[in-house]
């Protein structure tokens, strides 16, 4: 079973893009969502397994710029360690 704890998406041009962080028995799980201009959406799912992973995922998406608040929210949330480090 997944619980949803945390979402939040922000406008990139004529395209949204989020995250959705479940958590699951054995830790977490990320969905990055990207809901285009003509309505199909796209997802990646993360196992969120360590911290560089997740780094490396976050740092490849090609919006970064706009979505690393909401990367740095849910390490936040995933560690607990509330550090803003840059990713």
């Amino acid at each position: 079973m997944k619980n949803l704890v945390y979402e939040r998406a922000v406008s990139a041009d004529v395209e949204k893009v989020g995250i959705r962080l479940y958590q699951v028995p054995r830790g977490f799980i990320a969905e990055r969502y990207l809901i285009q201009g003509d309505e199909l959406m796209l997802v990646q799912i993360l196992p969120v397994s360590s911290k560089s992973e997740f780094e490396k995922f976050a740092l490849s998406d090609p919006h970064h710029s706009v979505m690393r608040a909401i990367y740095i929210e849910v390490r936040n949330i995933v560690w607990a360690d509330g550090v803003d480090e840059v990713i």
